[in-house]
């Protein structure tokens, strides 16, 4: 029997807390790795790995986004309460995103901070993305009214940002991760959600994911090595049809090999574990981060004598911190199941609690020396 168009499929929740995995390798690694080991083979074929996660977890965030609509869309069209709540969660993950970049979390240092002091709190990163996006992804459905047609505008969408940005150029400029060109992997990942869910042979369009993330690279980057010159040439690598393509075959390979275990994820311990990461995939996210680009460097120094490691030990640490925060996910996930209405309480008071400490803290005030590690 074919599923329902709206349930959740396993491997797509796999997909994104593997992405959750490998991101904190990524965060891990930049910030602890001896910069003299940064050059190499292993180095580069570490690197162009890394470079799969983000748009990995943007594209799931547009999966995700097409499998709401799909369950909840006529109800956001009549602007009720389940338009307000999915908007409501879209605005607790901006000001995570904002609180993130936060070059100073002070209310007496911001108002004596220089226009070029509170640049980067302006930049665009992974969460930004997806929650601009996912606006504008709405607003489309909003707009057209029917998801099969509004998918295939997603994937016209992807395709035109994919194209079109090598001429108008990333925006906005000095932000890691810019609106254009990275939005296109949250309408891809829409676009083909969209068609797998709504195909009545869903073991034949995994198949093709597969073989299309497979042969794809071979053929991206035949035709950029012995094809025609093309105008996209000299941003190759920072935003060009090509690229973005190869990214997302990296993605589809993932997805159509995991749908081949789909029962087996649904019952297995890792599998299950898999799609609780990727479920809580925003509490692994700012959990990590606030620690890794926090206090960590601090923490390896005054346990190991020096801020930077081999590969050996990033490897340690990164197994460390990611198994930190699992264990620290489950329990809020166990929480939330059990005792809703006490986790809605938590998140108003962290929300309070953000609030208050920006208004009240000093501009000269540090965690890591409030802890004793500077």
């Amino acid at each position: 029997m074919a599923k329902a168009k709206g349930e959740r499929f396993a491997f797509l929740d796999v997909v994104r807390g593997l992405a959750v995995i490998w991101m904190i390798q990524v965060h891990v690694t930049n910030v602890v790795l001896d910069p003299s080991l940064r050059i190499g083979w292993f180095f580069d074929v570490l690197n162009i790995s890394n470079g799969f996660v983000a748009p990995t977890f943007i594209f799931c965030a547009g999966a995700g986004l097409w499998i709401a609509l799909s369950r909840k869309g006529e109800a956001y069209r009549t602007f009720g309460s389940d338009l307000f709540v999915y908007l409501r969660r879209l605005s607790y993950i901006l000001v995570w995103a904002y609180s993130l970049h936060a070059p100073f979390y002070s209310l007496d240092r911001l108002l004596i901070a220089s226009a070029d002091e509170l640049l980067p709190w302006l930049q665009i990163d992974v969460l930004q993305t997806i929650v601009f996006s996912s606006l504008a992804a709405l607003t489309v459905y909003l707009v057209i009214g029917d998801l099969r047609r509004t998918t295939w505008v997603y994937g016209v969408l992807a395709l035109a940002i994919m194209c079109c940005t090598w001429a108008t150029g990333v925006w906005p400029k000095e932000s890691p991760f810019p609106l254009l060109p990275w939005s296109s992997y949250l309408f891809a990942g829409a676009f083909i959600t969209g068609l797998f869910m709504q195909s009545n042979d869903k073991g034949r369009i995994a198949r093709w994911m597969f073989w299309v993330g497979l042969i794809g690279p071979f053929v991206i980057f035949l035709s950029k090595n012995i094809g025609p010159a093309m105008p996209w040439d000299d941003t190759w690598w920072r935003t060009s049809p090509g690229l973005h393509l190869f990214r997302i075959s990296g993605t589809l390979m993932l997805l159509g090999l995991l749908f081949t275990q789909e029962q087996r994820m649904r019952t297995s311990k890792l599998g299950t574990m898999l799609q609780t990461i990727g479920n809580e995939s925003l509490f692994m996210y700012v959990g990590h981060l606030l620690f890794v680009y926090g206090s960590m460097q601090s923490v390896i120094s005054s346990i190991y004598g020096s801020s930077t490691l081999v590969y050996g030990g990033v490897a340690v640490v990164w197994i460390i911190v990611t198994a930190a925060f699992v264990a620290l996910m489950m329990i809020w996930h166990t929480l939330k199941s059990k005792r809703p209405d006490l986790a809605q309480r938590i998140l108003i008071i962290q929300l309070a609690w953000m609030v208050i400490s920006f208004i009240v803290l000093p501009a000269d005030f540090s965690f890591s020396r409030m802890l004793g590690l500077d």
